[in-house]
């Protein structure tokens, strides 16, 4: 889903939000301000992302349109505010639309957009526009890129209900008439699906954060009343971590953005948390969530993807702040034990880029915010730590991304500068490119040398991996560049020391499978007497299987997969290897990574001499 053309010949600088709420009735009065430059004289149609009926706020009536104070005609059909734009347009023209309009009555919340709701038995109001979903309640360009340089959020109300907001608090007026107007000023950037509403008569209790240079934060609380006990042990608990973790995330990522404004947590009728700016909408606060949730300030807030094509830059670096909070207060094998969390293959074989934002597939669990997060954990082993945290501060303060939007593009420009490393395999193989590495690693010692060789199954990837080599005597450390399918290496042994093990990246820093298999010894150890291909495991299978063998002798060696009319899916192997047992892992795709249809599948392994064949049942 993308902006219309005609949307982007403005550029939105200002919004200003007005509501009238009733709730005997459900209804609304809204008027709605938003300015806005020209940025292209062709343009013909303002148009305006505007439901014009949904479940949250029920029917949408626009009665009225200004521009520049002059009334305007206009057309609102099929979820579009189509308004007639005027003659002779300049660039950089500033215009001021002024959109009178009323709804309701509403039916159930949704979830999604505006609700009216009821929690603990009470009228509730809260809101949801991510990722398209600001249109159910105010007309905007709601997509990420255009965001509105400042906004007004004024709501009347009734005067025993709370209005909770983004920005800072302007006024609190009791209009005497049994209702309070309240006026919320963002004074930064903000992206349309992060303006939220949160109304109930709240608990509101708070803390303060106290920065670098001793300026006071204001962390606010909006929870549910809860009679037998207003202060529950999460909230003193998770909660109260909220100073320590921004003194944390600021000393990585650069100062908090909004210290002018405030942070803090309103409850709503979800289960998970949602990063509204300035203003988290948290259910269900765990320590993890609370911790995710803020980084959000800095990485989607802050800077906003461009597109959701990128959500990555938004979930994936919150995800990682996770791990980065447990190492600080837990330790780095918590750390490490957080990103193995983060770990499950099986669904992480598609593009962390996402190609469709039009369906869920935005937001992929294992994809835009596992697989993301680990996108980070290994650029900060490529890169070094000193570099990495260099990288998330120069990114972060950027003067053409804060407070804007960003492309993964984008953030590789500031990677490779600040690193003065070429890093475009990297982004490529692991943002637009599918699956993982799935290594194979041989030795064999012949007196004092050490034979090891590396075997890539599917997709080759170019990645600096550690191997550490284990002795009778010794630890040996090194890094290889591993960048094709199949690569051999020399190491030179201690005299009289035998090697006990062999390890690829001991302390898990890529996304990866790796297996081994032990070969040809100086005494003639483990040296298979015959070729053979032996059946693969599991079978039937979904969507892995291995796939062991035998070589008796040096040999060319080609293992494919083939379906059962003889057509090849996929070459796993096409190598030079000494004698030796091995494996190879196969996980149900074809040669360009889509996923294969069930049946039967032949596997053949070739040799310059010889071939064997045997059979393999991939159900799904």
């Amino acid at each position: 889903m993308q902006p219309t053309s005609e949307q982007q010949k403005i550029d939105i600088n200002y919004y200003g939000l007005n509501f009238d709420m009733d709730i005997a009735t459900t209804s609304m009065e809204k008027q709605f301000l938003i300015r806005f430059l020209v940025l292209d004289t062709t343009l013909e149609t303002i148009e305006l992302d505007y439901s014009t009926n949904n479940l949250g706020v029920g029917e949408i009536t626009v009665n009225a349109v200004t521009i520049d104070g002059a009334t305007v005609s206009f057309t609102h059909s099929n979820d579009m505010l189509s308004i007639l734009a005027p003659d002779n347009l300049v660039v950089g023209q500033q215009i001021t639309i002024e959109i009178f309009s009323d709804c309701g009555p509403a039916g159930n919340h949704d979830d999604q957009g505006f609700n009216w709701d009821y929690e603990f038995g009470q009228r509730a109001i809260w809101t949801n526009s991510q990722p398209y979903d600001a249109r159910d309640w105010w007309p905007s360009v709601d997509f990420p890129r255009d965001k509105p340089d400042s906004m007004d959020i004024v709501v009347t109300i009734s005067d025993f209900m709370t209005v909770a907001s983004n920005g800072r608090l302007i006024s609190e007026i009791d209009n005497g008439d049994g209702t309070k107007t309240w006026h919320w000023h963002v004074g930064h950037p903000i992206a349309t699906y992060l303006v939220s509403l949160s109304i109930y008569d709240f608990y509101v209790w708070g803390d303060e954060y106290i920065d670098a240079n001793n300026d006071t934060l204001p962390i606010m609380f909006y929870t549910y009343s809860h009679p037998d006990t207003p202060n529950p042990s999460y909230m003193t608990t998770n909660y109260r971590l909220l100073p320590e973790m921004i003194t944390l995330y600021a000393g990585q990522f650069g100062p908090y953005p909004f210290m002018d404004e405030k942070y803090g947590h309103a409850e709503w009728g979800e289960s998970y948390g949602m990063e509204h700016q300035t203003l988290t909408s948290m259910g269900d606060p765990t320590e993890r969530r609370v911790a995710h949730e803020l980084c959000h300030m800095w990485y989607g807030d802050m800077i906003t993807c461009h597109s959701y094509h990128h959500i990555w830059l938004n979930e994936g670096f919150a995800r990682y702040a996770e791990a980065l909070w447990w190492e600080h207060r837990y330790g780095s094998i918590v750390y490490h034990e957080k990103m193995e969390e983060a770990k499950r293959l099986d669904r992480q074989t598609g593009t962390i880029y996402v190609e469709d934002t039009e369906t869920d597939n935005i937001f992929d669990w294992w994809l835009s915010y596992n697989k993301g997060s680990w996108v980070l954990h290994m650029l900060r082993h490529i890169v070094g730590d000193e570099t990495f945290f260099e990288i998330l501060q120069a990114y972060a303060n950027d003067p053409e991304l804060k407070y804007a939007t960003a492309t993964t593009e984008q953030f590789q420009m500031v990677c490779e500068e600040v690193s003065g490393l070429d890093l475009n395999n990297f982004f490529q193989q692991w943002i637009y490119g599918p699956s993982y590495p799935q290594y194979q690693n041989y030795r064999a010692q012949t007196g004092e040398n050490l034979l090891v060789q590396v075997t890539q199954s599917g997709i080759t990837f170019d990645m600096p991996v550690d191997f550490r080599i284990t002795t009778t005597a010794s630890v040996i450390d090194t890094v290889l560049r591993i960048n094709e399918g199949f690569m051999t290496f020399n190491f030179q042994i201690p005299p009289g020391e035998i090697v006990t093990n062999l390890v690829m990246d001991p302390d898990n820093w890529i996304l990866k499978t790796s297996e081994y298999v032990v070969g040809l010894t100086e005494k003639g150890l483990d040296k298979p007497e015959i070729f053979s291909l032996g059946a693969n495991f599991p079978n039937p299978f979904n969507p892995l299987t291995t796939i062991p063998y035998n070589l008796d002798e040096q040999s060319s060696v080609s293992l494919s997969i083939v379906d059962i009319q003889g057509r090849e899916v996929i070459q796993l192997l096409n190598v030079s290897q000494a004698s030796g047992r091995y494996q190879v892992t196969w996980n149900g795709q074809d040669r360009d990574g889509n996923p294969v249809e069930a049946g039967v599948y032949l596997c053949r392994l070739e040799t310059e001499t010889r071939t064997a064949i045997s059979k393999l049942l991939l159900v799904r």
